[in-house]
């Protein structure tokens, strides 16, 4: 998306970092001006000081050792659900384009994202990230279900664009194919893409580059940039 020009924020909201470990950009400090921090009333500076600037057109607000705690610290709070969407209102009119990468847990953190990303003006849409294998499925079932609760008990919309099978090699056999023909006729939801395991990809993350950075005129590059073309077009930007 920013390679085409459109101003893009990434908010690591996973504990475990991956996102910001990916860019190779430092974790936010701890005790001071990070994400945790602010969703819980405990820090109110500038928000230039949460962002990192990645290369053109890409910002990142990383994860800090204070998202390990802050699942807990927000359970008792009124409205928990929509503490990162009201924090993300902040930047409207600042960036095109926001990417929230959760963790693979159902709490609420999760809740936190997904509400932030439920159907308005801005065209937003959930993308669910598998892997060919049998526990995704299950696991893609307990996903749905937590966002049509989340749709009940706040009476709110959320628009799934689609999945993404990600690190697919069919050489792994049948359980690898079948369970991608199970993800292709799954009624209500449609791949978006089919991520290959292959190593350009795998290159990107030990060098810290993205892998149209890292190999622009590969395959997996294009997987990408056709995703990100999907996207884009259905959240009518």
């Amino acid at each position: 998306m920013a390679e085409m020009g459109r101003r893009t924020l990434l908010v690591d909201f996973d504990p475990q970092g991956h996102m910001t470990k990916a860019l190779g950009v430092a974790p936010a400090p701890e005790g001071d001006a990070n994400l945790a921090r602010v969703l819980l009333g405990q820090w109110s500076g500038e928000l230039n000081d949460l962002v990192v600037k990645v290369s053109d057109n890409l910002y990142l607000i990383p994860t800090s050792l204070d998202m390990f705690n802050l699942a807990s610290q927000m359970m008792g709070r009124a409205g928990r659900e929509y503490l990162l969407s009201l924090f993300l209102d902040a930047f409207d009119g600042i960036f095109d384009e926001c990417v929230i990468d959760t963790q693979p847990a159902l709490e609420v953190l999760t809740d936190n994202a997904i509400v932030a990303a439920r159907r308005h003006e801005h065209g937003d849409q959930v993308v669910i990230p598998v892997q060919s294998e049998d526990s995704s499925l299950d696991a893609l079932r307990l996903f749905i279900k937590q966002i049509k609760t989340l749709e009940q008990v706040l009476r709110i919309n959320i628009a799934i664009a689609g999945l993404v099978v990600n690190q697919y090699d069919s050489r792994r056999g049948k359980i690898a194919t079948s369970t991608l023909a199970a993800f292709q006729q799954l009624p209500d939801l449609e791949v978006l893409a089919i991520i290959q395991d292959r190593k350009e990809i795998r290159e990107g993350w030990r060098l810290k580059e993205p892998v149209i950075t890292h190999a622009p005129t590969s395959e997996p590059a294009e997987w990408y940039r056709d995703l990100a073309k999907t996207l884009l077009t259905r959240s009518g930007a």
